[in-house]
């Protein structure tokens, strides 16, 4: 996104960040992500975008492409990849674009796995114990927006 857009994307930002922190709830509460909330939030995005008129083909294609790959990602793990966090990827693709998706997935999933580390290593886990994704989607989205904000 280019830097005189950051202010125009604000309502974007809050919408994908309150879906995102919603699903961060509910997957910590209850190891699930609230489908409505990522339903209303893909639609809401939707709408932003053609209000915008910056709805461009290659997002829905992206989304639709990491969606797919998270679903059979998740059919391969036998469920150790919830099909929630695919509708999680889905939704940021769509809001933020491909590019932006790439960062997300990729810092998302290298958070997971220090904190994996730290619980196997430190909290002496299992290898096989479960963590929720959502916090680490929230915590890359964050920083994605933080440095957007925040010159360094």
């Amino acid at each position: 996104m280019e830097e005189k857009n950051i202010d125009n994307n604000i309502l974007l930002y809050i919408i994908l960040g309150t879906a995102l922190i919603i699903c961060t709830v509910t997957d910590l509460k209850y190891k699930e992500i609230y489908m409505p909330v990522v339903a209303a939030g893909l639609l809401l995005v939707l709408c932003f975008h053609i209000w915008r008129q910056d709805f461009q083909l290659k997002d829905i294609a992206g989304a639709v492409i990491v969606f797919m790959f998270f679903m059979a990602s998740s059919a391969a793990s036998r469920g150790q990849l919830g099909t929630g966090d695919a509708f999680l990827f889905a939704l940021t693709g769509l809001g933020l674009g491909v590019m932006v998706n790439i960062f997300i997935i990729m810092f998302s999933l290298i958070l997971a796995f220090f904190a994996a580390v730290f619980l196997v290593l430190v909290k002496h886990k299992p290898k096989n114990y479960g963590i929720p994704l959502a916090p680490f989607v929230l915590s890359s989205f964050i920083i994605y927006v933080a440095g957007l904000y925040i010159p360094l």
